[in-house]
């Protein structure tokens, strides 16, 4: 008799043990399958037609609520503010479903801790501003260093010297308007450039169309220049220019 009972409580005990062992593995299904939010507050500088740029911040609650703000620099008008609620589709992408259809900044792709803003039609931005469309939660350097600001001359690629017949290629940094100009050795140039924290990041650059008989100089100057980033350092009077492969030395034009 006793065995019996030790023999139907052992079998109940494994019975509820096998219950609690299914319950585990349920929650930690659950577990997996939940949906990781991107909450947080995202920056970033987008291109502008008629202004050196747009600041742009985008704040992700964790309530599904978002609230973004705009500001056109080089313009008196305060910054402007909009609030509603986004979705969050397939863990990656973002909607702020609060705006119209087709509106802009309407949708992002969520990844590494960024945003990647979408044209209107849900597609990636791949135009030579694609770079820019960028969001990250590294708020922008509002502190421009003052010592960028001035004129420099062009003096090594790659610690080669640069040797022209004319006037040696220069650059005019005038970060508090995040502008450049200068001369690429034949044309004139300038374009958007802007200074966050120890990185220049140089936009698409404008150049005349002057006919020079050698443009060796000046197109490789241009190619290094457009749309990157680089890492910057001030040594005396010089400018060096490096993102790691390649290197530009200039040194300040009097």
């Amino acid at each position: 008799m006793r065995f019996f009972l030790n023999d139907s409580l052992n079998r109940i005990d494994m019975k509820n043990l096998n219950w609690f062992f299914l319950v585990v593995i349920l929650l930690q299904a659950c577990a997996l399958n939940k949906s990781v939010v991107p909450t947080g507050q995202y920056f970033g500088e987008l291109p502008c037609a008629d202004c050196p740029g747009i600041n742009y911040s985008l704040s992700l609650n964790k309530d599904f609520t978002y609230t973004e703000a705009t500001r056109y620099q080089g313009r008196e008008a305060s910054e402007f503010l909009d609030s509603g609620k986004y979705e969050l589709i397939d863990d990656t992408i973002v909607t702020l479903t609060s705006k119209p259809e087709h509106a802009g900044l309407k949708q992002f792709v969520a990844k590494d801790n960024q945003l990647f803003i979408l044209d209107l039609e849900g597609n990636p931005i791949e135009s030579s501003y694609a770079s820019w469309y960028i969001l990250t939660k590294e708020k922008p350097s509002a502190q421009v260093n003052s010592q960028l600001n001035a004129s420099w001359e062009l003096q090594l690629i790659n610690d080669i010297p640069v040797v022209v017949d004319r006037e040696l290629p220069y650059l005019e940094l005038q970060l508090n308007n995040d502008r450049f100009s200068g001369f690429g050795g034949c044309n004139r140039i300038n374009g958007p450039v802007r200074q966050d924290g120890p990185t220049l990041k140089f936009g698409m650059i404008i150049a005349t169309k002057m006919a020079c008989p050698d443009l060796e100089t000046e197109t490789q100057f241009l190619e290094l220049l457009n749309n990157r980033t680089w890492g910057y350092k001030i040594e005396g009077s010089n400018l060096v220019l490096t993102d790691g492969n390649e290197q530009l030395v200039f040194t300040q034009k009097e």
